[in-house]
């Protein structure tokens, strides 16, 4: 888009197993990404949705910090951002990019709805990513949850340029 105003959706799924290492990996690369996108346009704003089972907007400090317990629903913080695309982000007005760190982890009964709601999003986003953290001592990837389990898994099949699996 040729507008000159952007936003960033850093969503990142804070439910129990999302650790205090994993947070700061998912930290690390939300700091890259948006000094990489600042520079691109005048006017960027940055929107924080955490998420466990309920979804909320919350402001930096509380994204980095604030963690929860119990399960994950990935369509709650989907759902969040669609809300506030439509409130007060017109995709005609604004470009658009989304970022998701999740260790992969999600109700089974939600991919499907998690799923649908990805593809709404990749379709009025100029990019969405989803990254799934799984560092490299996690006792879970001897689950080898990227290929038998895990939202990535559940994500193969969105193909277009401007959704992409990290």
């Amino acid at each position: 888009s040729e507008n000159s105003d952007a936003v960033i959706f850093f969503i990142m799924d804070t439910s129990g197993s999302m650790d205090r290492r994993k947070k700061f990996i998912a930290r690390s690369f939300f700091f890259l990404l948006y000094h990489f996108l600042r520079h691109r346009y005048e006017n960027t704003e940055l929107v924080f949705i955490s998420h466990s089972i309920d979804a909320k907007g919350v402001n930096e400090d509380d994204f980095f910090k604030k963690g929860s317990s119990g399960g994950t629903l990935i369509s709650s913080a989907l759902d969040k951002t669609m809300e506030i695309i439509r409130e007060r982000y017109h995709p005609d007005a604004w470009n658009i990019y989304t970022f998701h760190c999740s260790d992969g982890d999600n109700w089974p009964e939600d991919n499907e709805k998690a799923l649908a709601a990805s593809e709404m999003i990749k379709d009025i986003c100029q990019l969405y990513c989803y990254i799934q953290i799984i560092p490299k001592n996690d006792s879970r990837l001897e689950l080898n949850l990227w290929t038998e389990g895990g939202m990535a898994k559940v994500y193969e099949g969105i193909s277009d340029n401007k959704f992409k699996i990290v």
